[in-house]
């Protein structure tokens, strides 16, 4: 999945390359590409790995090295800031350094190049705050689209959660395939295709004869999500109704529920035109908002109740609970396991999880987490985005169950 906003770091690297091609070195379009797309599988706050990043995508040519060390440290010093740009590459490129010359030299042009960088700046610009923002690399990395990514839902502003709802919406989010037994016409070579094979060679035109194949029909999972309203889920339902309302729109065959005293099916709720008139017909029909929780009991009520209809055909479920419960723990553990049997995948979804020093110390958190197959934190943006990036790889059956 790509998200379709984009970010800071995506244009410095963009604006980077291109500033490797004015000095001499071989990069286009796709080396870009490339550039941009490493930066998704490393860490960040390291520069070193992101300087081996960029030297492995942008250099093909070892002799190219030097002068891409030095250009890296000129132009990641602070981006934003670079200016002249010509004249340094002038200099750089039309000076036709040799290596050694370029290692000798390294200090000297830098110190030269920083001083006119730094004389056009502004003068009443605090020396500490330049000495921060040297040390910390990852400083202009950090757009205001980072920042909510990071922050959690109970800590967000009414401006900061409208920001939320349009990042959330505008992401392409995709749910993992289930594979049928029925086939379907394809490439791969799983069996033969005799009536098209025939079909196709009754009058060959060539010396051979072409094969055709058919593969196994496959189609998304169905999804039910079945989330917690509880007074203790009160800071993070705002925005988990939004995102039920965004996956269902994407996913046709997903079914929400939610519960706290009561378990109440919103499914057909979401399914208007429009997000504000569907989550305001939800605050209308559910009664039981920030009450108690009784998470057995709720279970118990959908096994019997709802188990049959909505988990055929391999389904997954998603249980959106901080876990919490006020009931039966000993129900809980046998409503839990019993949901477990009777779907593809059950994703236990707990917004404590993203503090660091959580510990599932709790009852009721024990008597879930025993039977379910991944734990994750949704307490975020980044969250919610490897929660699609699991939901997208379902059909591999990776455990994620990280803590215990």
């Amino acid at each position: 999945m790509q998200p379709v906003v984009t970010y800071r770091l995506h244009d410095a690297i963009t604006v980077f390359g291109r500033f490797l091609r004015q000095a001499g070195c071989p990069v286009g379009t796709g080396e870009i590409m490339n550039a941009i797309e490493s930066s998704s599988h490393i860490e960040l706050v390291n520069r070193e790995d992101f300087r081996q990043a960029m030297k492995s995508c942008f250099i093909t040519d070892h002799k190219l090295l030097p002068l891409f060390d030095q250009l890296f440290d000129l132009y990641w010093r602070n981006p934003d800031r670079i200016k002249n740009v010509s004249q340094i590459l002038r200099k750089l490129y039309d000076s036709r350094l040799t290596q050694t010359d370029l290692k000798n030299m390294k200090e000297r042009d830098q110190k030269l190049i920083y001083k006119k960088v730094d004389d056009s700046q502004e003068r009443d610009e605090n020396s500490e705050k330049e000495q921060e923002d040297e040390k910390t690399f990852d400083v202009f990395l950090y757009s205001p689209q980072e920042i909510l990514r990071s922050k959690r839902f109970d800590e967000y502003s009414n401006e900061e959660l409208d920001l939320a709802r349009e990042f959330i919406a505008r992401w392409e989010w995709r749910l993992g395939e289930k594979r049928l037994r029925r086939l379907e016409p394809g490439r791969k070579p799983l069996r033969l295709n005799i009536r098209q094979t025939i079909r196709e060679n009754i009058f060959p035109s060539q010396d051979f004869i072409e094969l055709h194949w058919k593969q196994k029909k496959v189609k998304p999972r169905p999804l039910v999500i079945i989330t917690d309203i509880s007074g203790s889920m009160e800071t993070y339902t705002r925005i988990l109704l939004h995102f039920m309302y965004t996956l269902n729109t994407a996913h046709k065959n997903l079914e929400a529920f939610t519960f706290g005293t009561r378990l109440n099916r919103i499914t057909h709720y979401l399914r208007k035109k429009d997000v504000n008139d569907a989550l305001e017909l939800v605050n209308k029909s559910v009664k039981d908002w920030s009450g108690g929780t009784k998470i057995g009991e709720n279970l118990e009520a959908f096994n019997r109740k709802w188990t049959r209809r909505v988990l055929s055909g391999g389904a997954v479920v998603l249980l959106i609970s901080d876990g919490w419960d006020t009931g039966n723990i000993e129900l809980l553990r046998k409503q839990t396991d019993r949901l477990r049997r009777s779907c593809h995948r059950l994703i236990w979804l707990n917004p404590n999880l993203g503090f660091k020093d959580f510990q599932p110390l709790t009852k009721g958190v024990q008597a879930i987490l025993s039977n379910v197959d991944d734990f994750l934190p949704i307490h975020n943006l980044n969250s919610l985005l490897d929660l699609g990036n699991v939901l997208s790889r379902l059909d591999k059956r990776n455990n994620l169950k990280a803590r215990a």
